[in-house]
């Protein structure tokens, strides 16, 4: 577990207060648990930063204090010794923009929003077809000889038809998957959207079998993964009828690390995460559209092009550059011909006088001759 950094005890009044209308204001913009989790973390994290530059108050905030603040937190001597990431900065930056919100700081407001993250992605890491289903054949393989990891198995096949969030995967119910009509479709936990697909009939036995041994427990009957077939960790702080992200995660790395490809190596150490964007690749590689990629993943079809389908060029790029880049039928040199030295002849064969006849849309009749036979 990751030492802590930063304690609330130690906001000044100025901070602590400015914090509280921070979460109060981002509560009223309808921010769901999750992410008013993540504001009061964030917004901690910026107030002992800004105190450690020796800003005391957000009123204070200035163009030198907010490139202080980012210089040092982009740096080895912030408090955990590493210097954050821009992506991680950026973040930092948002709960910053909230808190001067929700206290009406318009003028340190306007400073913040001056500044630009540049994030970029010069590579987006998934496991190919081959992976996957190599790891696809591994979890059929635990869910048949290893009933102990079973749980594994089932949460391999569901990021494999349609890949959650790892929370999302956690606390899916049995109400969200049609077992008749082949298909799975839930609310996405950070947005509300809806994420759904097919379920391939490969996976369907498995389900049902799992369905029917989850039954048999507490929650079992509600929830897919119910936290009473798990095996306690002790480090649990509240009670769950489900189990936890954290759980999904080991169960999907399981299924990685002991999966065996044909020339003996294992697939790419890839989070589970990584569910979601082999599944837009692969999809995008086959030249699936846009708006069926994002149904699949809760996603925009915004977020599909900013994030997968700048990494790829499919068929349906390739099919448009062919059109552009198709020859014209331009006047060639006869040389190496028959033709006279000196005249041109076309690159693209020319049509025939009977192909010319039909395009103007007479017929030709060889026992009458001439045009429509007379």
């Amino acid at each position: 577990m990751a030492k802590k950094l930063f304690y609330l005890d130690e906001l000044n009044d100025c901070w602590l207060t400015a914090r509280e209308k921070g979460i109060d204001y981002a509560h009223a913009r309808g921010h769901s648990p999750n992410s008013l989790h993540n504001d009061r973390k964030d917004m901690l994290y910026v107030g002992c930063e800004m105190q450690d530059i020796g800003c005391f108050d957000p009123a204070d905030i200035d163009p030198s204090i907010f490139n202080q603040w980012r210089q040092y937190t982009m740096s080895d001597k912030n408090r955990a010794h590493k210097s954050i990431s821009e992506k991680g900065f950026k973040k930092r930056k948002e709960a910053l923009i909230l808190l001067l919100k929700g206290n009406h700081l318009s003028k340190q407001l306007e400073i913040v929003r001056m500044h630009r993250s540049i994030i970029r992605h010069e590579k987006l890491d998934y496991w190919n077809e081959d992976e996957l289903e190599a790891m696809t054949n591994r979890a059929i393989h635990v869910f048949e000889k290893g009933p102990e990891k079973r749980a594994a198995a089932v949460a391999h096949f569901i990021n494999r038809i349609c890949p959650p969030r790892r929370e999302d995967t956690a606390q899916l119910k049995w109400q969200y998957i049609d077992l008749v009509e082949n298909r799975i479709q839930f609310p996405a936990k950070k947005n509300g959207r809806q994420a759904g697909n097919f379920i391939e009939k490969r996976f369907l036995p498995f389900l049902k079998q799992w369905k029917e041994q989850t039954s048999q427990y507490v929650n079992g009957d509600v929830y897919v993964f119910p936290s009473s077939m798990a095996q306690s960790s002790g480090t649990t702080k509240k009670s769950r009828p489900h189990i936890t992200g954290k759980t999904i995660a080991k169960h999907l790395d399981y299924i990685r690390d002991t999966t065996i490809l044909d020339d003996g190596s294992t697939p790419q150490k890839l989070s589970g995460h990584k569910y979601r964007h082999s599944f837009a690749m692969l999809a995008l590689k086959c030249s699936g559209k846009m708006k069926f990629i994002a149904k699949v993943l809760g996603d925009s079809v915004a977020t599909v092009e900013e994030y997968y389908s700048r990494f790829i060029l499919n068929s349906d790029h390739k099919a448009e550059h062919e059109k552009m880049t198709r020859k014209q039928n331009i006047p060639i040199s006869s040389e190496g011909t028959a033709q006279p030295l000196g005249l041109k002849r076309h690159s693209k064969q020319l049509p025939s006088a009977n192909q010319l006849a039909i395009a103007e849309g007479f017929r030709l009749y060889e026992e009458n001759g001439g045009r429509w036979g007379i």
